[in-house]
Order: structure tokens, then C-alpha cells, then sequence
């Protein structure tokens, strides 16, 4: 039986689905904020659950009608290096859903280009976690994922048929965090325990570019704050012959 000893999780999707309140009731503590407060940087917390030690990212979300083409560089990159948050990889990508809203093929298209960032074989360690699972009432996950129609169901099929559902006000409720450790278990059963690892050659030209632009930036501001001080100086000159005048 393979159990993962410490388990590295990265929720990703779109912005508003819940993953915050979902790292949350995963840790069973409110570590992250939520709510009308934006994620805007990937963050990691670690926590112990159940005597088994986690490690959770919490990453911004993506604008979900937005193509790839639309969205700068700078967050493709920042997107890329989530990964790199939980060394060497995490075990799982927990693509969070809110099952209150129909999920759209413009949807489908954000989920799918973001995806291939981080590569065809990602899929083989991402699961589909609905979120707000108490709009559905009486309703199964089950009978949610048939009535949605072919986008979802294309992602369900992407994810090896690996779903789980929280239900967010039910935090409490340390079945459906012990349940979800139990299907990334038997993912990575199905992965012979090895974790997702991104091309350390594709990290390095991401970090090396992001500190030409930080370079550069500097650079910028410099130029910027010496031309300020020539100004003062010129003005102050200017007020001074006016004075003595």
C-alpha cells in the first residue's frame, strides 16, 4: 500500500471557486485568507491532519473567460512556479470547481491552455475538487457532473475520473478531508508514488528572466530618482537666484 508520507497539495482554478476556504477545511485551520480578499501571491502552509503531515499551496486564480494568449507573461511564469513552492513536487494538483455556477467550454478552453504550462503528464496527478457542495441539496455530485454536460465531463475524464466535493460550511467534518487523502493515496498508488516534477531547466530560465526584469526595474528607478534629484537641485537653484535678486 503506498501512503504518502508528507503530502504536498497546490490548488489551482479560477478566481472565486474556493480554493482558500478549501486549503482551510483541508488543514482544519483558517491559515489562509478568504472571502471578498483576493488571492494575489501562491503561498505554502504546512499542517498535521489525522497524525499526516501536509503541505498546502494556495495559488491566485486565473480570470476564468480569459484565453492564454490574454494573460502576461509575468503571470504565466508566476503560474509555472507554484510548483516550486512544496519541493520536489507536489503529490497532487487539486483543481477546484464551485459546483453553483455551470462550468462552460470558455471554461473548459482557460482550464486546458493553463494546464499545458505545466505539461501533458500533470494530469496524471490532478483531481478535480468541487467546491460548495451544499447548493446541490439532495443532489449527487454524481448526478451534477451528467447534467452539466460534455466540458465537465471532458475534465472529470482528463482527471482519471478523480473527483472529490467539499462542502465548505461543513468544516467540521474531517470525513471529506480523510476521504480526499484517501483518493490522492490511491493516485499516487496509480503513479508508483513518484510526485509531479517540472523541468528544473524550464524553472531556471523562468527565474533567470524574472531577475533580468527585476534588474532592469532597478535600473529603471534608479534613472528615474537621479533625474528627480537634478530637478530639485534646478529648482532649488532657480529659487535661490530669485531670492538674492
Amino acid at each position: 500500500m503506498c501512503t504518502v508520507t508528507l503530502v504536498r497539495l497546490v490548488l489551482i482554478g479560477g478566481r472565486w471557486a474556493g480554493k482558500s476556504s478549501s486549503a482551510n477545511t483541508i488543514l482544519r485551520q483558517k491559515k489562509f485568507d478568504f472571502g471578498r480578499i483576493r488571492t494575489h501571491q501562491s503561498k505554502m502552509i504546512e499542517g498535521e491532519v489525522g497524525g499526516r503531515k501536509l503541505a498546502v499551496v494556495d495559488t491566485p486564480g486565473w480570470r476564468s473567460s480569459l484565453c492564454l494568449s490574454d494573460v502576461p507573461q509575468r503571470d504565466q511564469q508566476r503560474f509555472r512556479l507554484n510548483v516550486s513552492k512544496c519541493p520536489p513536487g507536489p503529490n497532487a494538483f487539486l483543481l477546484v470547481i464551485p459546483v453553483d455556477s455551470a462550468f462552460s467550454v470558455e471554461q473548459k478552453i482557460t482550464v486546458e491552455e493553463h494546464m499545458k504550462l505545466l505539461g501533458e503528464h500533470a494530469w496524471r496527478f490532478s483531481m478535480v475538487l468541487f467546491t460548495f457542495g451544499d447548493f446541490l441539496g439532495e443532489k449527487t455530485i454524481e448526478e451534477h457532473i451528467e447534467s452539466e454536460g460534455l466540458a465537465l465531463r471532458w475534465l472529470i475524464e482528463k482527471c482519471g475520473n478523480r473527483y472529490h466535493m467539499f462542502n465548505n460550511k461543513d468544516k467540521d467534518n474531517s470525513s471529506q478531508v480523510s476521504l480526499l487523502l484517501e483518493k490522492i493515496d490511491e493516485m499516487a498508488r496509480n503513479n508508483s508514488g513518484r510526485c509531479y516534477e517540472v523541468d528544473q531547466r524550464i524553472l531556471k530560465k523562468i527565474r533567470q528572466k524574472q531577475e533580468e526584469v527585476a534588474s532592469r526595474a532597478k535600473e529603471r528607478r534608479r534613472k528615474a530618482e537621479e533625474k528627480r534629484q537634478r530637478m530639485l537641485k534646478f529648482i532649488q537653484g532657480e529659487h535661490s537666484s530669485k531670492t538674492v535678486y
